[in-house]
Formats: C-alpha cells, structure tokens, sequence
C-alpha cells in the first residue's frame, strides 16, 4: 500500500509541477526533453545491471512493451500539458485519471480478478465522483469532445502498460522496461523540439530543462511506484486509489496554494472522493 500511496502523490506532484512551469511563449517540447533526460539517468541508476541491450527472450518482451509506453508517454505528457493550458491543473487531472476505465476494466475481463461489493460501490463512486466534478456549463463541457478525451483515452492506455507488463514481464527487468519507455519518450521529444526550434527559429532555454528536470523526478517515481503497487495489489484497487487520490492532492493544493477556485460540483466530488477511497480499502 505504500508503494501506491507514494505512487499518487508523484502523480500529483507532476500535475501541480506542470502547472507551475507553464508559460504562454515556452516551447512544449523543451520541458519535455528535460523531463525526459531526467527520467532516463533515474532509470539507467536503478539498474541492477547497466546491460541494455536485448539477450534473451524476456529482455526482448521488456524493450517492446516499453518502446511502446515510450510512445504513448509522449502522446500523456502532450495532451496532458496542452489541457493544463486551456483548462487549468484540476480539469486536467480529473480527465486524465478518467482513464482508469480502461486498465481496470481489462483486468477484470480478462485477467480474472474480482472486486468485491463494497469496493464495486467504491469503483462506482470514483466514476461519479470525476463526472461530478467535471460536469459543467459551458467551456469544459465542448472541451470534453475534444483534448479532453483524448487524455482520458491515452492516459487509459499508458496507465494499463503497468499492468500488461506486470502479467507478460520477468520482475527482475522493470528497470529496464522503464528504462526503454523513457528513452523512446526522450528520442521523440528531442526530434520535435528540434523541428521547432528549426521552424520557429527558436534558441534552446534553460529555464525549459530545467522546469524539465522538476516534472521528471515525479514522473519516474510515480511510474516505478505504479508499476510495484500493481504487483502487490488487484488492478480495481490500485488505478481508482492511484487516480482520485491524485484528483485529491491536487484540487486541496491548487487551491490552498495556487489561488484556483473550485465549484460546489468540485467540492462534492472531493467528498465523494474520499468516501470512494474508504470503501475501495476495506
């Protein structure tokens, strides 16, 4: 459990790190190259063996299923940047955090694991809880048919990547499933970075890699945290827990710290929220 509890709050850190370092004239790729450079040292330091390369049948498993994170990843932190501009930091979260549908129906499809009724009720709260809070006149519901889903949809399937690995991968090589995800991410970020500078006639920032390197820190430990949560705990526990803690942590610091005001639509959901959380545990 712990490992899950620390999981949410880097997720959450993330969040509120992006919020924090957005810009109107900062180029979208130089924090995510930064970001992502930082996620790279952090997964080659955690390696047991600083071998890389593919020599077995479980190594080849690790690059593929991670080679294909690293390009849902990048697609994640894109959308995910782009919504916390036009919706701000809590819309954003809730959206992105709606994708548990996805990892947490497959597994009960397909995977055989079984909630009982209480933690049913609790799932069911999570999905009313995020529909309450998002659920608005005007902006954020035209915003729905568009980024919006597809964060949702995106962030389903990168999420879920922890869970398919967890099921056709060896434990001893999900440093280097990481290690792969991150490295893709960082390789195709780098070429749209210098796509843009070229075309924008831009100059590379500081200020962007180094915003970069406070999104990156949250964002390797949540992924590794992620990844061991769903080895010890059942998928309809850890994803519902995972993404409305991290709805939570953020909506309480966006408004103590960051001045966001928050609907009564919002403040319900909060509480719907935590009585989720308490029923998903019991």
């Amino acid at each position: 459990m712990i490992e899950l509890i620390l999981a949410l709050l880097c997720s959450a850190s993330m969040a509120i790190a992006l919020r924090l370092s957005g810009r109107p004239n900062s180029s979208r790729y130089g924090l995510l190259v930064g970001n992502y450079l930082t996620c790279v040292l952090m997964a080659w330091l955690s390696l047991s063996e600083k071998t890389v390369l593919p020599v077995s049948g479980a190594m080849w498993t690790a690059m593929a299923a991670g080679v294909f994170n690293g390009f849902i990843f990048l697609a994640d932190l894109l959308l995910f940047q782009l919504n916390i501009r036009k919706n701000g930091a809590v819309l954003a979260t809730t959206f992105s955090k709606l994708g548990l549908l996805i990892p947490v129906g497959a597994s009960i499809l397909f995977l055989g694991e079984r909630p009982t009724a209480l933690q049913m009720v609790g799932m069911l709260l999570v999905l009313a809880a995020i529909l309450l809070i998002h659920f608005e006149k005007g902006e954020a519901k035209a915003s729905f048919k568009t980024g919006l889903l597809l964060l949702l949809l995106f962030y389903g399937i990168g999420d879920g990547m922890a869970k398919v690995f967890e099921h056709i991968g060896e434990r001893r090589y999900d440093g280097l499933f990481l290690f792969y995800t991150f490295i893709t991410a960082l390789f195709l970020s780098s070429s749209l970075f210098a796509a843009e500078l070229k075309r924008e006639k831009k100059k590379l920032q500081a200020a962007e890699l180094l915003s970069g390197i406070t999104v990156g820190v949250p964002n390797y430990l949540s992924s590794l945290l992620l990844l061991k949560a769903v080895t010890k705990l059942p998928a309809y526990v850890v994803y519902p827990c995972y993404s409305v803690g991290a709805v939570l942590v953020v909506c309480v610091v966006s408004i103590l710290f960051l001045k966001d005001r928050m609907t009564k639509h919002q403040a319900l959901g909060c509480g719907v929220i935590l009585a989720a959380l308490v029923l998903l545990n019991v």
